[in-house]
């Protein structure tokens, strides 16, 4: 997983991604940023043998056998007024953008030298 991390003016320290790993980078831009408590514990289960589940306030990743899943809530969303209430909208849902995989390995080395540069 290629990545890049850079310094934004207005936005501060940032991840950038390819576009099949986009949830990936908005786990760190967004969900990370400045949340001690949940840098805690991301960091807590990325170490972790067992099965971990870590919920963000948009997102969450489950790791485990070697993988990593970032999940937006956006997948459990099943009220079925509010989404008929779009029915007659040419809307189409972009589930690209709703969940990522990658190995937890990536995913280490990722963390760690987002750590040591924020």
């Amino acid at each position: 997983m290629e990545y890049q991390l850079y310094s934004d003016p207005t936005w501060g320290k940032r991840v950038k991604i390819s576009d099949e790993h986009r949830l990936i980078a908005r786990w760190f831009n967004d969900e990370l940023y400045e949340n001690d408590e949940l840098i805690e514990a991301f960091f807590t289960a990325l170490d972790s043998t067992a099965e971990q589940l870590v919920q963000g306030r948009e997102m969450r990743l489950l790791i485990g056998d070697g993988e990593a899943c970032f999940q937006s809530h956006g997948l459990f969303h099943d009220d079925e007024q509010t989404l008929a209430l779009y029915s007659g909208d040419d809307l189409a849902l972009d589930e690209s953008e709703l969940q990522a995989w990658c190995g937890v390995e990536d995913l280490r080395a990722l963390a760690s030298a987002w750590r040591h540069f924020r």
